[in-house]
């Protein structure tokens, strides 16, 4: 994908992620480094598990010094994800900014594999270099097709890139003026907190309803069952939780309040 997020494919020996929904997660474990949890991007219907990693500590680094053939542990999957149940039906907005493509993805992949379920879909990503853009040959496979919008935006861009993708100036809140939704939509949103409060604003503005606007919090997620403590926040564990929420639902935690109030 680009110098520091690459995307691995596994083969397991069970079934026992034919069940993993879009936005939980697995333990991935190397032994004798460690583990850490990394979100699914990928729809579990074929088979095959895949996440896209960001090259970030000791366990990171060690899998991207890993061939093809190795073999490691994989835990899970953990987590509360999107509600599919509830976008069935309905009008969808999918909204990531910078590596929150990943999960994202894999509830993009989720809607298209079942398409005739679900009513209009608008795709919106954002990133801040142009360069940064994950996923470049699907996002230019997504242009073509009639049956969604997509919205990629950079908040400094610069070319020429392979394959050449076409990318509009401007944040994930600009890509969302554009995009001509209304409160007929419910809303997936991940990516860095930081963005989650001007995105949700200009959502409210467009009259979608807080039960129908979910988020992916970020959280420092270790033992994945509720018991090292890292992600407890506002009374839950984010690993048991989430990581996904309702915005309705962010109200009750103290420490996102003010996400959801703005």
């Amino acid at each position: 994908m680009s110098e520091d997020n690459h995307l691995f494919r596994f083969t397991v020996e069970s079934n026992a992620f034919a069940n993993c929904m879009p936005g939980q997660f697995l333990e991935v474990w190397i032994p004798g480094v460690g583990e850490c949890p990394i979100s699914v991007c990928s729809d579990s219907a074929d088979g095959i598990i895949e996440l896209c990693v960001h090259r970030i500590g000791r366990v990171t680094d060690a899998l991207f010094k890993m061939e093809e053939g190795d073999w490691l542990g994989l835990r899970g999957p953990y987590g509360h994800g999107y509600p599919v149940d509830e976008m069935e039906g309905r009008n969808v907005i999918l909204i990531a900014g910078g590596l929150g493509i990943a999960p994202i993805r894999a509830l993009l992949q989720y809607i298209l594999n079942r398409r005739e379920r679900f009513g209009e879909l608008i795709v919106v990503y954002g990133m801040r270099h142009s360069l940064d853009l994950l996923f470049r040959h699907e996002m230019k496979d997504l242009y073509r097709r009639s049956d969604l919008r997509l919205f990629i935006g950079a908040e400094e861009i610069n070319g020429p890139e392979v394959p050449p993708i076409h990318t509009q100036l401007g944040r994930v809140t600009d890509m969302l003026r554009l995009a001509q939704l209304d409160a007929s939509y419910c809303a997936a949103i991940c990516g860095p907190p930081v963005m989650y409060p001007f995105v949700v604003n200009e959502l409210k503005l467009k009259g979608l309803t807080e039960q129908k606007t979910f988020l992916s919090l970020e959280r420092h997620m270790k033992c994945a069952i509720g018991k090292c403590g890292h992600c407890f926040v506002g009374g839950v564990y984010t690993c048991q939780a989430g990581p996904v929420f309702s915005l309705a639902d962010l109200r009750f935690v103290p420490e996102v309040v003010e996400c959801a109030n703005c």
